[in-house]
């Protein structure tokens, strides 16, 4: 694989952010015992419900950080966490050794998961981190090849119109910073934009960032040989309806902040659940198988 500046950048910039301890950085909260509680703090909307994760082979790709592959790990699958940066995996680590659960840490570029065989893994979890990359395409053809048929796949990343809008507002009106069908990376228009917060520490990291179309998503899973069998858009949090003009909680009570994605790869011969009645006769022959505001 070729050098990947843009890949490196922003190594440097998570880097920077974990060895300061900033949000998305480090686990926070503390989920509760039960199996059913551990499911809900990680997959709050439920998108993995009637997944079996016991004994399930989990990657958590460009997961380092948080508790996510902890909770996998605490209900029983075999968890293996894949990021570009060097103190979120050590942050997982310590985690797991505190929790005396057992994860597997693999660093490297998620555009590159040759390290893996084909059909390695029943669930790929891969939250937030599609932005910092500009070939989704090639990450999601990457987790076609690694996902086992009748593995599931779900995908969280920034919402492409909105974190066009973040800090645009000017004479009552929001003015993307870039048109929808560049495939650029998002300007900053202030330092403010580059600055991420904890209490009253800030610290300035520039991170590289895309905001990926929902034909680029859908159609680069597709060509991954997943079938997409959900799609949802939503901000965090409840509404704040007295929420100052242009800031971000006001953008987002009027675009959704974030995307889910979740894709299904067919097991072997196998039509999707949607197909038209005269396709599945054909099919069915023998032998054809930031944090928000950044």
């Amino acid at each position: 694989m070729k050098r990947d500046r843009i890949a490196e950048h922003n190594k440097q910039m998570w880097e920077r952010l974990a060895k300061a301890a900033m949000n998305y950085t480090r686990p926070f909260g503390r989920p509760p015992t039960s199996t059913a509680g551990m499911r809900r703090f990680m997959d709050r909307r439920a998108r993995l419900k009637g997944v079996r994760l016991q004994g399930a082979r989990v990657l958590g790709l460009a997961a380092g950080g948080g508790w996510d592959p902890v909770i996998f790990a605490k209900l029983g699958a075999d968890v293996t966490v894949f990021d570009i940066s060097p103190t979120q995996l050590k942050t997982v680590r310590d985690l797991a050794t505190r929790q005396r659960v057992k994860v597997r840490l693999v660093r490297g570029n998620m555009k590159d998961l040759s390290v893996f065989k084909d059909a390695s893994f029943d669930v790929i979890w891969h939250c937030h981190s599609l932005v910092f990359i500009d070939d989704a395409v090639r990450v999601l053809k990457e987790v076609g090849r690694v996902l086992a048929p009748g593995g599931t796949y779900l995908l969280s990343t920034m919402h492409p119109t909105t974190l066009r809008l973040y800090g645009t507002f000017k004479d009552g009106g929001w003015h993307p910073k870039i048109s929808y069908f560049v495939d650029k990376p998002v300007p900053y228009l202030s330092e403010w934009e580059m600055t991420w917060t904890l209490g009253k520490k800030k610290l300035v990291a520039p991170t590289i960032e895309f905001g990926h179309r929902f034909e680029t998503i859908v159609n680069g899973m597709v060509a991954g040989g997943m079938v997409v069998d959900g799609i949802w858009e939503f901000s965090p949090g409840p509404p704040e309806p007295d929420a100052e003009p242009g800031s971000d909680d006001h953008l987002d009570t009027l675009f959704p902040a974030f995307i889910e994605v979740r894709g299904r790869k067919l097991a072997s011969g196998a039509v999707p659940p949607h197909t038209p009645r005269a396709a599945r006769s054909a099919g069915a022959a023998p032998g054809i198988s930031r944090p928000r505001g950044r």
